[in-house]
């Protein structure tokens, strides 16, 4: 995900990016837990982001499940 999607990602509500990042579990559950890792990774160590860093970890880990669902090819 590019730098400016992930600033969108932080600069939006924190309703608003689960439900962008959340939409993205169902079509591609990789590239919706990498978001989620590069989403954290941009705001570790960031003061107020305390329920954005929880969305995100929740959405990877919804993504990982997903993951493991898959049949591997």
């Amino acid at each position: 995900m590019s730098p400016n999607n992930i600033q969108a990602l932080i600069n939006t509500s924190v309703t608003d990016a689960k439900i962008s990042m959340e939409g993205g579990i169902e079509n591609d559950p990789a590239y919706a837990a990498h978001t989620a890792t590069e989403l954290l990774r941009a705001i570790q160590g960031k003061e107020g982001q305390a329920s954005r860093r929880k969305m995100a970890a929740a959405v990877a880990r919804k993504a990982i499940k997903e993951l493991e669902k898959e049949p591997l090819a």
